[in-house]
């Protein structure tokens, strides 16, 4: 019976996560978790016990590096390195591009991929008006590459977060191991954009020049003092990522105190905060917790480890499998949820003899697999979204689909070559 209620709760909020337009996921998903601690189907699903059930090591990291990042995007520093990026270029088109989606995929590495697309697509959209061209395929690509971008490093995704504190992944090793693939799908996807997109580059470069080279970088920076703060903050906790497995540190306790400093710096209160900090995915990923939790204990977690059970004698194999079926589940589940459900049985399977690499393996599959849909993960929603809103033009699911289909198979048949030669 306890078997039946917790899959019959899931399936139904998962239905709402995926499909639901109307509703707060953030809200239903906690509605149903908090369900779960009501109804009890399961052992373990008490106050004193949350802490097994909820990682706080995941929320910890989510709401220090916001804090931080909303006193640095208040200073006007995101912007600042955009415009510097369309200025270093020599209003050069190809260059414009590659210099903005690198800007792209270095802050999508270390912020929130929401954050990124959120930030970056005014420039975006200043780039295609300058050219006076269709937006989409600019927009597109950003959304591309800040998926690829924040494949690279523990906290550059949330489906990586995820990851890092159900693996206890190592974030230096993590940078290491993802760093060579997220490069190689970086340029193989800015390589189909430039195949797949014909233009007059000396046109282009004429707009640009006209339009965009009276453009004054520092006058993006509202307050100096806050932005050189915020950076040196926002270095001493990247490095303390780097070096926490030797200080001992968790990264959560790293991100939280790094943005208690900032706050202290910058004389800001958590009233004043709490304005700007995204609670809905906060309390998105607690409902999510303790659903996987609740699924893991009816054996659910087991019963999908056991289907892996005839490749655990071919490595590679069970990698590359793993890799694919991520690849193409996350699309329509969601990058957290999905994550969620596999990121258990990846565990399993470590613990019962499968390499450790296999976390990078999903890993590769999965950030990969986010580009196929608008359902892979939420910036891609907010992405098409804002497209409607400041163009009023729209991308139907298959539209977004038969536009995505290149950008994701090419890196990932590269992110397979990888796995085989190099794991």
């Amino acid at each position: 019976m306890s078997e039946l209620l917790v899959l019959g709760i899931t399936i139904v909020a998962y239905y709402f996560i995926i499909f639901a337009r109307n509703v707060k996921k953030s809200i239903i998903t906690f509605f149903f978790g908090t369900l779960l601690f009501i109804l009890k189907p399961v052992e373990g699903l008490e106050f004193e016990n949350v802490g097994n059930i909820v990682s706080f090591e995941t929320l910890g990291i989510l709401l220090g590096m916001m804090i931080i990042v909303e006193i640095l995007k208040e200073s006007g520093f995101f912007t600042f390195v955009a415009i510097n990026a369309i200025k270093m270029s020599r209003y050069k088109f190809w260059v414009v591009i590659f210099l903005i989606m690198l800007v792209i995929a270095l802050f999508s590495a270390f912020l929130d991929n929401l954050i990124t697309i959120m930030l970056m697509a005014p420039i975006i959209f200043l780039i295609a008006d300058t050219l006076e061209v269709n937006p989409i395929p600019f927009l597109m690509l950003s959304i591309y590459i800040d998926n690829i971008g924040g494949m690279s490093t523990l906290i550059g995704s949330p489906l990586n977060i995820v990851l890092g504190s159900i693996g206890e992944l190592d974030f230096a090793t993590f940078l290491g191991k993802m760093l060579p693939i997220t490069a190689i799908s970086f340029l193989s996807v800015l390589f189909i954009f430039k195949v797949t997109n014909k233009v007059d580059s000396k046109v282009y470069n004429q707009r640009l020049k006209e339009k965009l080279s009276t453009i004054d970088p520092t006058k993006a920076i509202e307050n100096k003092s806050l932005m050189y703060k915020g950076i040196i903050v926002f270095a001493i906790v990247l490095a303390g990522f780097m070096f926490h497995s030797a200080i001992n540190i968790d990264l959560a306790l790293i991100a939280v105190i790094g943005a208690l400093t900032l706050m202290l710096l910058t004389q800001k209160d958590f009233e004043s905060m709490s304005k700007d900090l995204d609670w809905d995915t906060m309390f998105f990923y607690a409902g999510l917790f303790t659903i996987a939790y609740s699924l893991e204990e009816i054996g659910v977690t087991q019963a999908i480890a056991h289907l892996f059970d005839p490749l655990m004698g071919t490595p590679k194999v069970l990698m590359i499998v793993i890799a694919w079926i991520s690849a193409f589940t996350i699309p329509f589940l969601s990058a957290v949820p999905g994550t969620l459900i596999m990121a258990p049985v990846i565990k399993l399977l470590v613990m019962n003899g499968a390499p450790f690499d296999l976390w990078y393996a999903y890993a590769i599959g999965a950030n990969l697999g986010t580009n196929l849909t608008p359902l892979g993960a939420v910036q891609n929603l907010v992405g098409v979204s804002l497209l409607e809103k400041n163009y009023q033009k729209t991308i139907t699911f298959a539209e977004y689909m038969k536009m995505s289909v290149l950008p994701v198979l090419i890196p990932l048949i590269l992110g397979t070559a990888y796995l085989i030669f190099f794991f």
